[in-house]
């Protein structure tokens, strides 16, 4: 039976060249938008920028807001899987399963120094940190913010809410400070400023790396 016109589709999406055009759109896109130190730049210089025509970016993207979004949701992704891939038993957790544990966190931080340039320009253009800090992360929630707000008196929603707007909020302003300065900071380093400027979720059960 002769191929549909979805399975052509496929099957274009997935062929190297194709693929090796989204790259090259997209690193044409990053330098642009690191030199205009902003989102101020056009499809029409994109294009140039890459060597295509404009055609040839809408057959890969619908614009470069989702350009941008389709490049963060592959590296959220790479981040996911690199926590959860090797993962055999969902009842149990290794040590770099468990969220803020000493061990996630490494390898959370490696993660965005070896990415910095991408999540300085996604900062840029308003963009987040691949931080779930959010109801729908459930192992957070249970494993981490519920039991701490309970030692210490936050027992509605309202207040574990602001509770997580507090630890969101100032680790993404330590990492989003470390990744202007091109991850200068060693991850030992960045490590103990996250951990002895939001001590209240660290402490009781993160070790200083430095002892």
């Amino acid at each position: 039976m002769p191929g549909t016109r979805l399975d052509a589709m496929v099957n274009v999406k997935n062929n190297a060249r194709f693929l090796a055009t989204d790259r090259r759109i997209e690193a044409a896109a990053l330098r642009l938008m690191d030199r205009a130190d902003g989102p101020q730049v056009s499809i029409t210089a994109i294009c140039k920028e890459a060597g295509i025509n404009r055609s040839t970016f809408y057959e890969h993207f619908t614009s470069i807001e989702g350009m941008v979004d389709a490049m963060q949701e592959y590296l959220f992704a790479d981040l996911r899987e690199t926590f959860f891939g090797k993962r055999s038993d969902h009842s149990s957790y290794a040590p770099e399963e468990t969220p803020l544990s000493q061990e996630s966190f490494r390898i959370f931080l490696e993660h965005i120094r070896e990415h910095r340039y991408f999540y300085r320009i996604a900062l840029k253009i308003g963009r987040t940190l691949p931080l779930a800090f959010d109801a729908a992360n459930r192992e957070l929630y249970d494993k981490i913010l519920i039991p701490h707000c309970a030692k210490i008196g936050f027992t509605d929603d309202n207040e574990l809410e602001y509770f997580r707007i507090g630890l969101y909020s100032g680790i993404s302003a330590i990492l989003g400070r470390w990744v202007e300065r091109d991850c200068a900071e060693d991850l030992d380093t960045i490590t103990d400023i996250v951990v002895n400027s939001v001590p209240a979720i660290f402490s009781p059960t993160f070790t200083r790396m430095r002892d």
